[in-house]
């Protein structure tokens, strides 16, 4: 068994390279506000493991204390930086009351309880312990969390045992206690435990950065909605999944006049008219629509389980909305409308193309017809869209729902 301070040597060998790793990751990923404060906790805790070990065997007041307080302070920092990870903004100055008293009460047992004082560990425990009670109770458990709460509940356990036996030998309970190889085990054990919850943080920053690429990936930046690649791979889960009696819609709305409003006040007007309306058409969709911005002005949106008249409700509700909230732009009032095409699955092999295709002639059936209002592709020998295109007026719409 190696002796405690060869085993303190590797502890510091371990606590530099979290430190290279957590600068290299701060400077690197300057967004993961987090990482700056697990970059905190390993200096810390470094600096720590260099002041207890430079005091020997001689046990002097200052090292000990100063050594564990700084060790104590980097747990605590790990805590910090897990709540901000997540998005929990915490308040520093409840852990640092408490770092302070875990200081005070080590200091004012010094004397009394000289090379053998429980404290130590049961103080380090602490913010072990409490985050690993914080990451219990998150209803989502990623698998870095998993890790770094395994970890640190082992590390607690490594301390408890240590905290236990000093506190019998400072209670006369069992005053030949040999602790020697105990305690040079549970630091390997602690050793482990750090290395790995240090990992656990990474896998988790690495799932986050993984998510933010697969977010740039399916999502449309300028509204927030998902793109046409992540539209069209929910068609097609949709249309494998058809089969009798389960039918879904398609509906296609390209926003009418957009052009000339680009060429008359800009392009910066034009995006602004694309975020108002995502805004202001957001609440009209269902919670399952999948609602997508393929390009320029033209939005899709997959509506399963939706019969071609709950498709039509949806529509007018977009076309009420829009006409409800005129954009404003630079003192301007421009009326925004949207031309709509809508197609329904109809039998039980749908092809993504297909369905996609009779939206876009249904919805150029509807420019065709003077826009604004919406096209229902409904086949005829000919395979021509047919149906009435329904004007998107708000009275109109308030006259057939008081009607029903």
């Amino acid at each position: 068994m190696p002796d405690f301070y060869t085993i303190l040597l590797l502890v510091q060998l371990f606590g530099l390279s979290n430190c290279v790793i957590w600068a290299a990751i701060v400077y690197r990923y300057r967004s993961i506000y987090a990482a700056r404060y697990w970059l905190a906790a390993s200096v810390s805790g470094m600096l720590g493991g260099l002041v207890l070990a430079s005091q020997g065997n001689a046990g002097l007041m200052v090292q000990t204390i100063g050594g564990n307080t700084l060790v104590i302070l980097g747990f605590w920092l790990n805590y910090l930086g897990v709540r901000y990870f997540h998005d929990d903004t915490p308040n520093p100055l409840w852990a640092g009351l408490v770092l302070v008293i875990s200081a005070g009460a080590m200091l004012a047992t010094f004397h009394l309880w000289h090379g053998r004082n429980p404290l130590y560990t049961l103080a380090q425990s602490l913010p072990l312990f409490v985050t690993v009670l914080y990451l219990l109770r998150r209803p989502v458990r990623e698998l870095g969390a998993v890790i770094t709460t395994a970890a640190m509940a082992i590390a607690c356990l490594s301390n408890w045992v240590i905290a236990g036996g000093n506190a019998l030998l400072v209670g006369n309970i069992i005053p030949t206690l040999d602790l020697g190889n105990a305690a040079a085990i549970a630091l390997l054990v602690f050793l482990f435990a750090s290395v790995t919850w240090n990992f656990g943080f990474l896998i988790s920053v690495i799932d986050h950065l993984h998510r933010d690429i697969e977010r740039l990936a399916n999502e449309d930046d300028l509204t927030g909605w998902a793109n046409r690649r992540l539209f069209m791979k929910h068609l097609e889960i949709e249309c494998a999944c058809s089969q009798p009696g389960r039918v879904f819609s398609v509906m296609l709305l390209d926003l009418d006049h957009f052009k000339s409003i680009n060429d008359t006040h800009g392009h910066a007007a034009g995006d602004a008219v694309l975020k108002h309306v995502a805004d202001v058409s957001r609440a009209t969709f269902r919670p399952d629509d999948v609602v997508a911005r393929l390009g320029g002005d033209e939005f899709c949106v997959l509506l399963p389980d939706a019969e071609m008249d709950e498709a039509a409700a949806l529509a007018e509700r977009v076309g009420a909305a829009l006409k409800a909230s005129p954009f404003h732009w630079r003192n301007h009032v421009l009326d925004i409308t949207t031309s709509i095409g809508i197609a329904s699955s109809r039998a039980q092999t749908v092809q993504p193309d297909s369905i996609m295709e009779e939206a876009d002639r249904a919805l150029y059936e509807t420019k065709r017809r003077g826009r604004n209002g919406f096209t229902i592709f409904t086949p005829t020998p000919e395979s021509k869209p047919s149906g009435k295109v329904i004007e998107l007026d708000v009275a109109a719409m308030q006259t057939r729902q008081a009607a029903r």
